[in-house]
């Protein structure tokens, strides 16, 4: 007998009990996998209540228990009253750095963390961008600078502060690497929500002006050096960069402090 069996079944010391899914649970597992996998897309109704009951053989409070499950993880919206019936919502990182600002907030996470959380990803994404120059990542880049320099030269800060935040994903997006892409759109608007908070508070209006063109003029620098294939230079300026935003924005205040 293998020294993994017992009497019981269980494994030797074993004490906790296998908790068996609920019904609703199981249903909700169901659907959910089916909208990962693609087999539901966005904006697509599921069957009828009287369907569904009938395809997993539930009744309709397990049904609607399942229907709570994936509402509460944005899978599904459901209009009460309406013969519509549930609709599929695909997962969207929006909710996603919703609930990430709510946790950096709840665990009393430092400013200066986020623009460090910057400064040891995006160098990494610069070097692999001007190893391999890509004439389309460059008109992307460029057209978000465009942007922002036509919000600096109007005195818009905070749509300048907001395109701001959203270049750096946008330079993750073209790195071509999905997950970095994706933590940094998580960050995105955590730091815009900061930025657009106290971008008067940081200097005078002269000042900050100055500061909206040095900007504008360092991410016209990184993307010449990129489009030019100069790693080395490319990845130190953009160090340099970050390192200069962090100074100015960093703050040893909380998330929690700023953004209540």
């Amino acid at each position: 007998m293998s020294d993994l069996d017992t009497s019981d079944g269980a494994l030797p010391g074993a004490e906790a009990v296998v908790r068996v899914p609920k019904t609703a649970e199981l249903v909700a597992n169901s659907i959910r996998r089916r909208i990962i996998q693609g087999e539901l897309s966005e904006g697509d109704t599921l069957p009828p209540e009287a369907q569904l009951m009938e395809q997993f053989g539930i009744s309709r409070p397990s049904l609607r228990e399942a229907f709570r499950i994936l509402e509460t993880e944005r899978l599904i919206e459901v209009k009460r009253g309406s013969r519509s019936g549930a609709r599929v919502s695909l997962p969207k990182v929006e909710s996603v750095s919703r609930y990430a600002s709510y946790f950096l907030q709840a665990s009393e996470v430092k400013v200066s963390d986020i623009y460090e959380a910057r400064l040891a990803l995006e160098p990494y994404v610069v070097r692999a961008l001007s190893d391999r120059p890509s004439a389309p990542a460059v008109a992307r880049l460029r057209a978000e600078v465009s942007k922002l320099a036509a919000f600096s030269d109007d005195n818009q800060e905070r749509e300048y502060m907001i395109a701001s935040a959203h270049f750096h994903s946008v330079l993750m997006e073209v790195g071509g690497n999905a997950t970095l892409y994706f933590l940094t759109r998580v960050l995105e608007d955590v730091i815009a929500q900061y930025q657009k908070r106290h971008v008067t508070a940081a200097a005078d209006v002269a000042q900050r002006k100055r500061n909206r063109e040095a900007g504008v003029k360092s991410i016209t620098k990184l993307i010449d050096l990129i489009e030019a294939g100069d790693a080395d230079a490319a990845e130190a300026h953009w160090r340099l960069h970050l390192t200069n935003t962090s100074k100015t924005w960093g703050s040893d205040k909380t998330l929690r402090e700023v953004l209540a």
